[in-house]
């Protein structure tokens, strides 16, 4: 989808950002946490991959999976609430009790979202950094949710009244696509989860709100030609920090502080809120671009990239 343009597709991640420029809520996640709480969560998407301004009807492309990357560790980029980097790994100059940030990322087994399978990314040492969920397909007018589990950091700084811990999230709309051969086919006709294919409408009778065309409702169908030009994936992630070699296309990557939109909310408490002697404020943490090149790699990404990037 062109980035000069509307989004009619996106996700909702568990707390949901409005953005201008965007339709609907974006890929977000579902719940906030209090500090050094274990939280059961999840990504929720919304609708799927689309050009075309905010209300305009058209075709909006099933999500056929998703890839999430949590900051993590010596690379976690901390900024404070004007935006600016107060420092790159570490505790974020004294916002969190630990060493270094960690989450203890767990994701789910089997059938648990509209994807069969889930898989975890892991760094050398066995730590997850990221997630990704493939095998299937969310039909646009259904919602989903993609699961896993954190641990919060306990906040030490009583004058930081949220952490918000930002995700890069990827939804993938297609199949060994790269920024290269994006407006080229073929689009593969999309299944779901159990192999059935994906209804392309229904319509409602507004007189008693019933679908009335499940049973023979059209399907989406392959196309040699392909799905268009940036429909490839929707990519929630914005002015990564040091760049990336593979997430660079200006089309696809976010335009604004919004484009953050899956940030996991910790909340510090009342308590210690209380007896901040200053201003509240709040600090967010992030994935660097180096994150994203390191992780995010073609072997990682299947089977929605193509090659080694950029994608």
């Amino acid at each position: 989808m062109k980035r000069s343009t509307i989004k009619t597709t996106a996700s909702f991640v568990f707390v949901a950002t409005l953005g201008i420029g965007q339709a609907y809520a974006h890929t977000g996640v579902r719940d906030q946490v209090d500090e050094g709480k274990a939280s059961y969560n999840g990504f929720t998407i919304t609708h799927g991959c689309a050009s075309g301004a905010e209300g305009q009807s058209g075709q909006a492309y099933p999500v056929l999976g998703q890839t999430a990357l949590f900051p993590s560790g010596s690379t976690a980029v901390w900024r404070d609430g004007t935006g600016a980097v107060i420092q790159q790994g570490g505790d974020g100059n004294g916002t969190i009790s630990a060493a270094s940030l960690s989450l203890n990322v767990t994701g789910y087994a089997s059938m648990s979202s509209a994807f069969a399978t889930s898989q975890e990314i892991v760094d050398t040492t066995g730590v997850v950094r990221g997630l990704h969920w493939r095998d299937g397909a969310m039909e646009p007018k259904l919602n989903t949710i993609t699961p896993f589990k954190i641990t919060a950091p306990t906040i030490k700084d009583n004058c930081v009244r949220t952490l918000k811990i930002r995700v890069a999230v990827i939804n993938w709309c297609d199949l060994k696509k790269n920024e290269a051969n994006d407006a080229k086919g073929p689009y593969k006709k999309p299944k779901d989860a159990f192999g059935r294919p994906i209804p392309l409408t229904s319509i409602v009778d507004v007189s008693n709100g019933l679908q009335t065309n499940v049973a023979d409702s059209p399907l989406y169908k392959s196309m040699s030609g392909g799905n268009g030009d940036n429909n490839r994936a929707d990519w929630w992630f914005y002015d990564l920090y040091g760049g990336s070699q593979l997430y660079k296309d200006p089309e696809v990557i976010g335009s604004a502080a919004n484009y953050w939109s899956a940030a996991i909310t910790v909340n510090n408490s009342a308590a210690d809120t209380a007896a901040c002697g200053g201003t509240l404020v709040d600090y967010t943490v992030e994935p660097a671009g180096i994150d994203l090149d390191t992780y995010l790699t073609g072997p990682n990404t299947q089977p929605f990239t193509s090659g080694n990037g950029p994608f």
